[in-house]
């Protein structure tokens, strides 16, 4: 996420030194400077974060640059206020008001100047410290992400899950078998999609392995492609498994094989032959389109099987293609799973009556998700029986998803989606942490926040709104964000995310000072805040000064434990506030200083009790 801060201030100074360099004067050479350091920063700053959880020297440097990206933001958006209302200033009055206030506007003017060269000055200090440590020599071919290794081949250990442990399933099997053995004698592609942990790796083994599909077809082979992969590499696992498989000689010179000849051995042997090939775990979009030639579409009724998190490389195979969307757990068959693995001792595998409320909660908290389901239900089957117990780790299920290694898993798999997304989305996604779990989120609404966050990046011929319609597309496409209701037109009206992954996720955006949530439960917020959800309000909120001067969004969510909440406390201290949210707050007055937050972009009144605005927001 620091290179998505960083990515984000360069974009926006950019867009500052293109369009509105006459503002900047004297200190343009200065934000020069600073864009030209975070540049050359951004160069190895993507490796550095990987390897984070390697070193902690990394990972604090990652956190430095994370800051003084955060810190430079602040401080150009002040300078280009204060140059704006410069520029704008006109009339005799004004005169005379300049000359009045000439030693107030001199010693701003020089506060900005001192802040503007001293963020520079850290911007280069951070980068110089990268090259002192030696983060800028990364070694060769040491460019992934180390937890994600941990990770990627997850899938081919599906192939040894136990039978018994498998529910739901039925359905989507018999339908995947369907077109497997159809009589469609062209090659025929079938895609399962579906967020991460929804056991589509599972699913695709045990139609693989099934007894029909081997004597169906003449030959297979299984490939766990991942986010990382070569195609040559891939080519060459694929005739050493078919080959292997079939006890055919592998050719002696097969690693020194180029593209062109491994795509011909493979040709040469499939040509005359039923087979079926699985790519498991599919990112690429283009990966289809580089290997397609290997398999000859010779109407045998041949076989191509992909999973994907993303609907995207399903739809780019385009015609002769199946794509199945699987599901989650249905309500019985999620309970039914998560009794099998916390309760496998008992030979009914039942769950005791006094305990029954808090496990159906744990379960509801999975939502359908069998990774988290199996995951959790292995974590409560080595507590005791004591209802105690099991509130305390349903209540801290966020922390155990961080902390405990028994659902390390969860979270490591989870997580690459989050990390493959280019980081304008990974904001756009984060953003979404500001809605508690389970809220439903308007796409209007979140259309026109990422548009006032200034998160979309401007596109020749849109609109803001239209690119940032794309955004959301993509995100619900990657299985990040779901749809829970569409208008008339079928375009998505609301959506949310996935309890499980809402948790993950607001702990990255916690981790990384993306956004934080406050429930109540911490008895004072500090440090540097850039975005605020509050979910339990009244007047015993404190903010500290350093947190108002720094905040960017501020939301305020009605709760049942709401009675009134004042402004009047707080939009005085606020000075780079671009969002402010109220929508069902029970608030009466908006004090007139609002008027001074030049940052301001989105502001939402909707059913609060305010009768009028203040005369100054005319302005």
């Amino acid at each position: 996420m620091a290179d998505g801060a960083v990515n984000f201030l360069l974009d926006k100074l950019t867009n500052v030194l293109m369009q509105k360099a006459s503002l900047l004067g004297d200190a343009r050479d200065e934000v020069e400077k600073i864009k030209l350091e975070l540049e050359s920063m951004r160069s190895f700053l993507r490796d550095a974060e990987r390897r984070k959880e390697r070193s902690e020297s990394v990972e604090t440097w990652v956190r430095q640059v994370r800051e003084v990206a955060y810190e430079a933001e602040d401080i150009i958006d002040e300078f280009m206020h204060y140059k704006s209302r410069e520029q704008f200033k006109n009339g005799f009055k004004v005169v005379v008001q300049d000359v009045v206030n000439f030693p107030k506007n001199v010693t701003k003017r020089h506060q900005i100047s001192s802040k503007l060269q001293k963020i520079k000055a850290k911007v280069h200090e951070v980068y110089e410290r990268s090259k002192r440590y030696g983060f800028d020599q990364l070694e060769e071919g040491r460019t992934r992400n180390v937890a994600s290794d941990r990770w990627q081949h997850y899938g081919e250990s599906s192939s040894f899950v136990d039978e018994d442990e498998i529910v739901g399933m039925e359905e989507n099997t018999e339908k995947l078998l369907g077109w497997l053995t159809e009589e469609e004698p062209r090659r025929t592609v079938i895609s399962i999609v579906g967020m991460g942990g929804l056991g589509k790796t599972t699913l695709v083994t045990r139609v693989f392995n099934n007894q029909i599909i081997k004597r169906h077809f003449d030959c297979g082979a299984w490939i766990s492609v991942s986010q990382i992969y070569g195609i040559d590499e891939l080519l060459r696992s694929m005739i050493k498994e078919i080959f292997h498989t079939k006890q055919v000689p592998i050719p002696s010179n097969l690693g020194s094989m180029n593209y062109r000849n491994l795509v011909r051995v493979l040709v040469d042997y499939l040509h005359q032959k039923r087979y079926v090939i699985v790519l498991d775990d599919v990112w690429s979009i283009d990966l289809w389109s580089k290997i397609r030639g290997a398999f000859p579409n010779n109407r045998y009724g041949s076989r191509i099987v992909l999973t994907t998190r993303n609907g995207n490389v399903a739809a780019s195979i385009g015609i002769g293609s199946h794509i199945h969307h699987l599901q989650r757990l249905q309500q019985k068959d999620a309970w039914s799973l998560f009794c099998k693995k916390a309760f496998w001792h008992d030979p009914e595998h039942m769950c005791p009556r006094h305990l029954q409320p808090l496990a159906e909660a744990i379960v509801q908290k999975c939502e359908g998700l069998p990774l988290a389901i199996v995951a959790v239900g292995g974590l409560m089957c080595s507590r005791s029986k004591r209802i105690d117990e099991w509130k305390t780790v349903f209540e801290s299920l966020n922390w155990q998803l961080n902390n405990n290694p028994m659902l390390e898993r969860v979270k490591g798999i989870l997580l690459l989606s989050f990390n493959d997304l280019p980081f304008y989305l990974q904001h756009c996604f984060l953003y979404c942490c500001v809605f508690h779990d389970g809220y439903p989120i308007k796409r209007k609404k979140l259309i026109r926040l990422w548009v006032a966050e200034g998160f979309i990046r401007e596109r020749k011929g849109m609109t803001m709104e239209e690119i940032a319609e794309e955004y959301l597309t993509e995100l619900i496409l990657r299985n990040m964000i779901q749809v829970t209701e569409t208008n008339d037109a079928g375009r998505v009206k609301i959506c949310r995310v996935h309890d499980v992954m809402h948790e993950l996720a607001l702990t990255t955006s916690e981790k990384e000072n993306f956004c934080t949530a406050y429930d109540g439960s911490q008895s004072r917020l500090e440090g540097r805040i850039h975005r605020l959800s509050i979910y339990k309000t009244g007047e015993t909120i404190q903010l500290s000064s350093t947190i108002s001067r720094h905040l960017r969004s501020f939301f305020v969510f009605p709760t049942d434990k709401c009675s009134s909440f004042s402004l009047n406390a707080f939009s005085s201290k606020f000075k780079l506030l671009r969002v402010l949210n109220l929508e069902g707050v029970l608030v009466e007055t908006i004090p007139s200083t609002l008027v001074e937050l030049f940052n301001l972009r989105y502001l939402n009144l909707r059913d609060t009790k305010i009768k009028e605005l203040p005369k100054s927001m005319e302005r």
